[in-house]
This record gives structure tokens, sequence and C-alpha cells, in this order.
């Protein structure tokens, strides 16, 4: 079985989720497979983000954990052009920060597609999709990769924080569905024009994989964003107050009961009910 790590965007943090990745990613990766470590990042000197918080320096140190990779550095804003940013911001502004949000989004859907684009040519039968800049709770388990090898269709993600959508932080994809998964720029516009939505993260993934035919399955396993400074944020994982309409939360349901969660560790079993996690981490 081959399995590609795949890293993309900004590495906020890095020296704080790097070795966590390399021990809840990377290692139970490496236990199921023949495992190699995919990244795109963009190569920028400061991050200045008024949703998040973040205006710091990033250090050329923070990119140090990723030169035994195989990847590429790119400058940022290069990429608004190929993906229409103009285009798509006539058709409003979701986040309401005069585009921030959605030039930011623009940026991690290149990311993304840049280094599926990279995976895809080693011809990978399992895809991890990774931010950086997450502190990973628990271990991937070894069920998630297993069943990702058996159906080129599986796409497992996080079950918290839907937003009307599907959740995008990370996820375990077989062949197909990682294509469905890491390429949703090239929809960015059409999702647009079909639903008559702005531009909108979670509500693209989930067209995105409906689209490809993904098979949609859940995982209890947790992950928090961790900022410039190295503080880690108070991450929320109920999702009743996020799932939307209720016909989402229908189906959303239904994505449990049909998800196996098992050999997810026993934080993992708690489940997104048992709300936000919290852990302090010295700048």
């Amino acid at each position: 079985m081959k399995i590609a790590v795949a890293l993309f965007g900004i590495p906020r943090g890095a020296d704080v989720t790097m070795p966590v990745i390399a021990e809840n990613i990377i290692g139970p990766c490496q236990d199921s497979g023949e495992t190699r470590v995919f990244f795109h990042l963009f190569k920028q000197s400061h991050v200045t983000n008024a949703r998040s918080g973040d205006n710091a320096v990033i250090s050329a140190d923070a990119y140090a954990p990723f030169q035994r990779f195989q990847g590429q550095l790119e400058p940022p804003d290069i990429c608004l052009r190929r993906w229409h940013f103009e285009l798509v911001k006539s058709f409003g502004d979701h986040y309401g920060d005069d585009f921030q949000s959605v030039r930011n989004l623009l940026h991690q859907l290149h990311s993304l597609r840049q280094v599926t684009k990279a995976v895809s040519g080693w011809g990978a039968d399992v895809v991890v999709f990774i931010r950086p800049d997450l502190l990973y709770h628990q271990p991937l388990g070894a069920t998630a990769i297993a069943s990702a090898s058996r159906d080129d269709r599986y796409c497992r993600i996080p079950d918290w924080q839907w937003w009307g959508g599907y959740n995008d932080r990370f996820a375990v994809c077989g062949a197909r569905a990682a294509s469905a998964y890491g390429r949703r720029a090239e929809l960015a516009v059409e999702f647009s024009l079909r639903t008559g939505r702005p531009l909108h993260a979670e509500r693209l993934l989930r067209y995105a994989l409906r689209r490809g035919g993904a098979a949609v399955r859940l995982t209890r396993m947790r992950a928090s964003r961790v900022r410039m400074s190295g503080r880690v944020v108070d991450e929320d994982f109920s999702w009743s107050k996020t799932v939307g309409s209720v016909q989402r939360a229908f189906e959303l349901n239904w994505l449990r009961a049909q998800t196996d969660y098992l050999g997810e560790g026993d934080e993992a079993a708690a489940g997104p009910a048992a709300g936000a996690f919290h852990v302090d981490v010295a700048p």
C-alpha cells in the first residue's frame, strides 16, 4: 500500500505542530504501508489576518522541518489570477471582511491542488491531507487508512464544525476521493454559479465531494489551530450550532450511522459533544 501525507498552506507554529504530526500522522501511516510526505507551502516572511488575529513574522526556521520531504515553496498572491479572484468576488463576500478570507481560501485551495498533483504523480493508494498549522490530538487510526485503501471513493472527514457543509480541516482519502478533495479549486466558480452562493470553504467541500462521487465517512479525531505566536485555539467540537439546516442535520446523522469509529482512541470516543479542548503552549 502506498500512502501519501500531503501538507499544504502556511507553516504557522510548525515548531509546535510538526513533532505531533510526525507522531500522530506520519508514524501511523508508516506502520500501515510505504509512506511518502509531500508538501506545498507559501514562502512568505509575514502573516497578517484580522479574522484569526495573526500579525507576525514567519522566520526562515519555520520551513526547516519540511526540508526532508518532497515539495514546493511558492510566493503568495501569484495564484489569485489563476483562480479568477475578481470573478469570485463578484458573487459576494460570505465572511464580510473585505474578501480577506476569500483571498486566503483561494490560496489554501491552490496549495491543496498543487500538492494533490504531486501526490497523483506518485500513484498513492491513500492520501492523508494535513494542514501543518494544526495540533492533532489523537493518532490517525489504522481503520481509516485500511478503509481508504480498499475503496478509492472513501473520504473520512472530521465529525465537528460543519458550518453548513463538510469540515475541511483534514481528510483520509482513497485515490478517487483524493482527486475530488484536493482539486476542488477547479470548482470554485462553478460552485457559485450553480448554487448562487458566495465562495464558502465547507460548502465548497461538500459540493466537490458529492460531485466527485466520494463515499464520505466521519472521524472523531480532533485538531486545533495553532497561531503564529504558538497559541493553540480553544476549539468548539460540538456540532449542533454549525450544522445548518434540518436537512443537513439529517444527512450528518446518516453519515454517523454509516461510520465505524473503532480504533480512534478513548479521548476521541467521547465524541464531539464533549465540547471545547484547551491546551496552553508557551509562545
